[in-house]
């Protein structure tokens, strides 16, 4: 006995009617699209050729939305704050820690100057090329590291480094506010620039030190993240 399924013309009707709904709707999007489309990318380096730097991912980040900036190394900075805080203990000091190897030893000593010196080039020449606060301050933070797992005498002092991050951030928005005050505009740009000395290394205005402010307090927090996840107890 063979079972015959038919398909009600009530379902059949709804197909042909979306079919013809949806054909109906792209012949409308088809003979209104836009000859030319216009994205924000395209507006955004129109007005960096006169109010940015070269580096124009720099001028987006620090300067168009540099708001939004303050609000991402505000997150980084809570996120230290909670490692530190899993990771209290009060036995910290004494955990003992195995000596590295000669190797590794040497290798750091030569190689920590070398990364200082690039993560510090990155940081301040990051409105002229690739690069920038963040990048450069995760560089200086892995050099931190290097020198931490390779010699045990080697410490860094949380006091110190949260007064210079603190400092950072305070920089960051008294420039802003400065701004402010002067062109009504949050991280406005008051100092004297010249759209003529793009790509140079004293133009841009408050945006390279911006970025450099970033750069400080991006590697102190990520210096003080690794320490502490260096110091943390074996039964945590």
């Amino acid at each position: 006995m063979s079972l015959k399924r038919t398909i009600p013309m009530t379902t059949v009707s709804g197909f042909g009617v979306s079919a013809v709904f949806i054909l109906t709707i792209l012949n409308i999007l088809m003979q209104n699209m836009p000859s030319n489309i216009y994205r924000a990318g395209d507006e955004l380096l129109k007005l960096n050729a006169t109010d940015g730097v070269a580096n124009s991912v720099t001028t987006v980040v620090v300067y168009f939305r540099g708001f939004d900036t303050l609000g991402e190394i505000a997150v980084l900075f809570i996120a230290s704050l909670g490692i530190g805080l899993m990771l209290t203990n009060n036995n910290l000091n004494n955990i003992s820690q195995e000596n590295s190897n000669f190797m590794l030893q040497i290798g750091a000593k030569l190689l920590s100057p070398v990364i200082f010196i690039f993560g510090l080039y990155i940081m301040i020449y990051g409105h002229l090329s690739v690069g920038g606060g963040f990048q450069g301050g995760v560089i200086i933070a892995s050099g931190i590291l290097l020198l931490l797992i390779s010699s045990n005498g080697f410490h860094i002092s949380h006091k110190f480094v949260e007064i210079f991050e603190t400092l950072a951030g305070v920089s960051y928005v008294v420039i802003g506010l400065i701004g402010l005050i002067i062109l009504d505009s949050f991280l406005g740009n008051f100092l004297p620039y010249d759209i003529s000395k793009m790509g140079l290394l004293l133009s841009g205005g408050i945006i390279p030190i911006i970025y450099i402010i970033v750069g400080i307090k991006v590697g102190s927090e990520m210096s003080v993240i690794v320490d502490n996840m260096l110091k943390r107890n074996i039964d945590d």
